[in-house]
């Protein structure tokens, strides 16, 4: 019975539409609006999470900073880097300290770490990779967008998961 009567409706709508009746365009024109109205605020939203993200992102503090980058490579040693630096974000600080040389690539998600002095990590063959601490606390950013301030501890650490 429901199923009957869904066909009917159909069948009188499209009646009502090839016969020129203003109800039955009027309904095909507002569903066309509907349409655009959504896809404003779709867009509308998607605009709004990127002022989101950009006012948001971690601010560097400006000037001249000491900092101190600690590399604890495979074998459990650390060696220990004292910088002054005006770099805002960790990367630019680091690509300036003489004696510790980055290795990686740009990514979906930032700078990925490969290798550090010579010592590469490979997730794909030991799930080993390089965890960056700030201040005793894992890092939330990428080294890229990890600000930096004066008296920050950094620390690079091969590391091996778990799982």
């Amino acid at each position: 019975m429901v199923k009957k009567m869904k066909e009917t409706e159909k069948k009188v709508t499209e009646e009502n539409v090839k016969e020129g009746a203003p109800e039955a365009e009027e309904n095909v024109q507002k569903g066309g609006k509907g349409t655009l109205i959504a896809a404003l605020a779709a867009a509308a939203v998607v605009i709004l999470l990127v002022i989101l993200a950009v006012m948001f992102q971690p601010k560097p503090q400006s000037g001249d900073k000491s900092i101190t980058v600690t590399l604890t490579d495979n074998n459990g040693v650390d060696t220990v880097y004292e910088h002054n630096t005006d770099a805002g974000y960790l990367l630019e600080a680091i690509r300036e300290i003489d004696g510790l040389e980055l290795q990686g690539e740009e990514g979906e998600y930032g700078f990925y770490i490969n290798a550090v002095n010579g010592i590469t990590a490979d997730y794909s063959i030991d799930q080993s990779y390089w965890a960056i601490y700030v201040n005793g606390e894992y890092g939330s950013y990428g080294i890229e967008s990890q600000p930096i301030a004066d008296g920050d501890a950094f620390s690079i650490v091969y590391e091996r998961s778990v799982y």
